[in-house]
């Protein structure tokens, strides 16, 4: 085994594509090391753990999630960036078998809680710009929201049914789209 040093990206690639081929709950050290020619314990050198390696593999594919959404704009509609979004983390998800349903079960207790700080800035960055979106959309009805039912609200809503909706395996968001089409536009 070649013991020298290897880029982290290379690590973090034999990572996804482990995970490609047999899903996250496969991902071990021991086949990474083997698939980049090195011993284990050069893996050590960049993740400290396992699950620091997990969680920056899983970081690494939501990357590829976000790195998918070009258009995600302010230049369409809600509801098509919605389709965008929806589309592309399928088709990611398609890539990489089961990530949606098992990533935060593939960590240890201590590392779910750097999982989910790691998750909760992927989401909110996702939100953040659905939010912006339906702002910017100049068919949305404004006065059907309130206090009570604020825009905020509504996008956490509409991300969270769209990460329902993918980790039950729909093929599409159709039915989500028309109901935001009854509520927020003419």
């Amino acid at each position: 085994m070649n013991k020298t040093l290897i880029p982290k990206e290379a690590l973090l690639s034999a990572g996804k594509e482990i995970v490609a081929q047999s899903g996250i709950q496969s991902l071990n050290m021991r086949e990474v090391a083997q698939k980049c020619g090195i011993a284990v314990g050069s893996i050590y050198n960049y993740f400290p753990s396992k699950g620091d390696f997990i969680i920056a593999t899983i970081e690494s594919i939501w990357a590829e999630i976000m790195k998918g959404l070009p258009s995600f704009t302010l230049s369409i509609s809600f509801t098509e960036n919605i389709i965008l979004l929806f589309d592309n983390i399928q088709k990611v998800s398609k890539k990489y078998p089961s990530f949606l349903q098992l990533h935060s079960m593939s960590l240890t207790n201590t590392d779910k809680i750097k999982g989910r700080e790691t998750m909760h800035l992927y989401f909110s960055n996702i939100k953040r710009t659905l939010l912006e979106a339906l702002n910017q959309d100049p068919n949305v009805i404004e006065n059907n929201f309130s206090n009570n039912f604020t825009k905020s609200d509504f996008v956490d809503f509409v991300f969270s049914n769209i990460l329902m909706l993918l980790t039950n395996g729909e093929s599409s968001c159709d039915f989500l789209l028309e109901i935001i089409k009854r509520i927020i536009y003419k």
